[in-house]
């Protein structure tokens, strides 16, 4: 399809649009009727795994109305499901040719309604949409989700789920007025082994809990000038929508890296710290500093090199967490580096204290991999993975009658985007990483990715208020402008 036609048909829209409450909401849903979705982003992580590729394992839900971008990104998707409407249809598994025949069949032959412009989507399309999964890159999921929730829609957004304190702070606000059903997908969350890390904490098994490290080896791109000169935008792409509310700048393919500018995204933080440090910012009960008090949250950062473009080759971030009633102050500390080690001397610092705790060190591989969390009590430690989904607690001879497998008292999940879909459907059960608890998560990651471009300097963050007390350019870091036509 050429360009010119495809933007015609999908509806670019023009800045400014008006985007009024529908009378349709998920709570008007009733148990026979179709549960319609909205999915934004259309081949990201979350849209193409969690409902591309499984709508046919959610009661009652269909894929109705969709929005990119991209034209390639929509393809991907055409193509996933011709393959499964052949594939399937002939299957020898009744299951298959069950999901082929009430799915794949019917959207492989009638793609659902394209949207270039998820403005004009909800605009057009309010009475035809149930809730709405966004999946784009990073930069767009606040203002998107603030669209999708003003409209009166419930939302499944990807993480990071904002890349400011200040539209994490906007969201946590809407989500909150609006009541509805939300989840940002950090899907570790809904697996057994995290349930049960929530009790092993929460009961004290481990003891009072002082410090936490979360650690991922990769490295910062460490961008040192912007992409020079323009290129052709791509036939298939609309570049003004994909810059949505960032400041415009010609195109070149080099802008669109997901973890690589600060002005895109909050860096690999915000890629693995919604994964790796929700255990102990859920179990540690981080969240109640948002409900109150003045008591500030004290955040240092070390970099390798200060890059306000781009984020440095490691980075080490430590947050000083005041106490939270009965619970102690704690620290969190965030090293990122290449490999083989996170931020300088962290690997042997990390292997050091398991090692202390009755690791072996033919253990330590397996217990430093490339991304994950220690968790130290005052009567044990808690290693989990990159996504908290499985739990150890050393010494092992100590805690070897303490279950670690699957939670006892907490609420089972069927899956973290079944969580979202059966709570927009009446379910009752609130999903657990709601924005109510997601938003000052995002906020507190933000927070800490703006320290590395003060290096060295203490900056003091007050959660009740999103306030930065004692530094003036830190402060005015907390937000940026955004481009005429687009809001939060």
């Amino acid at each position: 399809m050429k360009r010119r036609q495809f933007f015609r048909q999908v509806g670019s829209a023009t800045a400014g649009l008006l985007i009024l409450p529908s009378t349709r909401t998920a709570f008007g849903y009733r148990a026979n009727e179709r549960f319609n979705l909205a999915v934004i982003g259309m081949a990201g992580y979350g849209a193409y795994h969690g409902f591309a590729e499984a709508i046919h394992t959610y009661r009652n839900v269909g894929y109705t109305v969709s929005c990119d971008v991209d034209l390639r990104k929509a393809q991907k998707v055409y193509d996933l499901w011709d393959k499964r409407a052949a594939e399937w249809g002939s299957s020898s598994k009744e299951d298959e040719r069950r999901a082929a025949t009430e799915h794949y069949r019917s959207l492989a032959e009638k793609h659902p309604p394209l949207f270039a412009d998820y403005r004009r989507m909800l605009d057009k399309e309010s009475a035809n949409i149930d809730a709405v999964v966004i999946a784009t890159p990073d930069h767009t999921h606040a203002v998107i989700a603030a669209a999708a929730l003003q409209a009166g829609k419930p939302v499944f957004a990807e993480k990071p789920l904002t890349i400011s304190a200040h539209e994490a702070r906007a969201l946590h606000r809407l989500a909150k007025s609006a009541g509805l059903p939300t989840q940002m997908n950090n899907h570790g969350a809904s697996q057994p082994g995290f349930r049960r890390g929530l009790e092993v904490i929460r009961e004290g098994i481990i003891g009072d809990v002082e410090q936490v490290h979360v650690f991922f080896s990769r490295g910062g791109q460490n961008f040192q000038k912007p992409p020079q000169g323009t290129q052709p935008v791509p036939p298939e792409l609309d570049w003004n929508l994909w810059l949505a509310q960032l400041a415009w700048r010609g195109y070149h393919p080099d802008w669109i890296n997901r973890i690589g500018w600060r002005g895109t995204s909050i860096g690999e933080l915000g890629n693995f710290g919604p994964h790796a440090a929700n255990l102990a910012f859920m179990a540690l009960d981080v969240r109640e500093l948002w409900e109150g008090g003045s008591t500030p949250i004290r955040i240092t950062a070390e970099a390798s090199e200060v890059n306000h473009l781009s984020y440095p080759r490691w980075e080490r971030i430590r947050w000083d967490v005041p106490a939270r009633g009965k619970l102690p102050p704690v620290t969190f500390t965030w090293t990122h580096g290449n490999p083989p080690d996170y931020a300088p001397g962290s690997r042997k610092m990390l292997s050091q204290m398991l090692l202390d705790y009755g690791a072996a060190e033919s253990e330590l591989e397996q217990l430093l991999p490339n991304a994950g969390c220690l968790i130290i009590g005052s009567k044990g430690l808690l290693a989990t993975t990159s996504h908290n989904t499985t739990i150890r607690l050393l010494p092992a001879t100590k805690f070897a009658e303490v279950e670690q497998r699957k939670p006892l008292s907490t609420q089972p999940s069927g899956g973290h985007y079944k969580e979202w879909i059966e709570a927009c459907q009446g379910s009752g059960v609130t999903p657990i990483s709601n924005f109510g608890y997601a938003a000052p998560f995002a906020e507190f990651l933000a927070v800490g990715s703006l320290s590395t471009r003060f290096p060295d300097e203490s900056l003091e963050f007050v959660p009740a208020t999103g306030e930065i007390m004692n530094h003036r350019k830190a402060a005015e870091s907390l937000t940026y402008d955004y481009r005429h036509g687009w809001t939060l």
